[in-house]
């Protein structure tokens, strides 16, 4: 996409952004209470799914509430760090093209924090505190900095756009779980859409400045990527559903060569983006 492309688009998300604009805190009827009887989450997308590892269905509803938990806390957690990156960056000069766009940006990942934390605050104890990265979260030089924090939030977009697309519209769940996944997805999609191009542009621009940085870039994007699907296998989910030895599940579930596969569902859309724009030379390995 050229640069008239790339303007016409923006202006395009921005004006979407105006017109479907919506007040997050009277968007929702929340219910008193949220059944255990229901599931949280279809059981194919808990992580032990296809696995044998947990056969017992109240175990498996116990799951799909704690992994519903423990998806919306990496929202919180991932979103609110990104968020204070984002803002460091609008109405500075690299950044001036993309300025409205980007509090479109903010003030619609601010309404997601937001309900993603209030469900849990209203219907458990509250979301799940954030781990630790082993990642290491700037030192590439500005420029390439630019292009860890908007791949990393691409890379997140995607991960939640690919549950939120399919729990949205999935009459297994209750109510104002289908409600939140789908408002979430119908906003998801237009910063995926604007997330790409600006990752290709801030990558052009740190080649241009310190190209013998881009394969160690590769290599990051790879490992964030990584990481990001190992972050839903979290132990304390496996605990609070009654698993016994959580950290031993968690190992076998995400070795489990069927878990391999969904891996690569998840980020396919993604990996083919960062192949395609020259970003990575060959395709992530689940």
């Amino acid at each position: 996409m050229d640069e008239s492309g790339f303007d016409t688009m923006l202006a395009r998300l921005a004006e979407k952004s105006r017109d479907e604009h919506y007040n997050p805190y009277t968007k929702f009827s929340w219910p008193e209470q949220v059944s255990e009887d229901e599931w949280w989450m279809h059981p194919d997308y808990l992580t032990v799914a296809g696995t044998g590892l947990v056969e017992d269905e109240k175990t498996l509803k116990a799951l799909a509430r704690s992994e519903t938990v423990n998806f919306f806390s990496l929202h919180v957690n991932g979103i609110r760090e990104l968020m204070i990156e984002v803002s460091k960056r609008i109405h500075t000069p690299g950044y001036a093209d993309y300025n409205e766009y980007l509090h479109h940006f903010i003030g619609e990942e601010n309404a997601h924090m937001w309900f993603f934390a209030e469900f849990c605050y209203r219907y458990t104890g509250g979301i799940y505190p954030e781990a630790a990265s082993p990642l290491r979260r700037d030192g590439f030089g500005d420029e390439w900095d630019d292009v860890v924090v908007f791949s990393r939030i691409l890379i997140f977009e995607e991960i939640f756009d690919y549950f939120n697309s399919r729990m949205g519209k999935e009459p297994l769940i209750p109510d104002i779980l289908r409600e939140i996944h789908a408002a979430h997805h119908h906003d998801e999609s237009r910063h995926v859409a604007f997330g790409k191009q600006l990752v290709k542009r801030l990558h052009e621009r740190a080649c241009a400045a310190a190209p013998e940085r881009r394969d160690d870039m590769e290599k990051y994007i790879k490992d964030y990527m990584t990481h990001s699907v190992r972050s839903l296998y979290n132990p304390q989910s496996f605990k609070d559903a009654g698993l016994p030895n959580p950290l031993e599940v968690r190992r076998k579930a995400m070795a489990h060569p069927v878990r391999r596969e969904f891996h690569t569902k998840v980020m396919a859309r993604v990996d083919r983006f960062f192949t395609g724009a020259g970003i990575f030379s060959t395709p992530w390995e689940a």
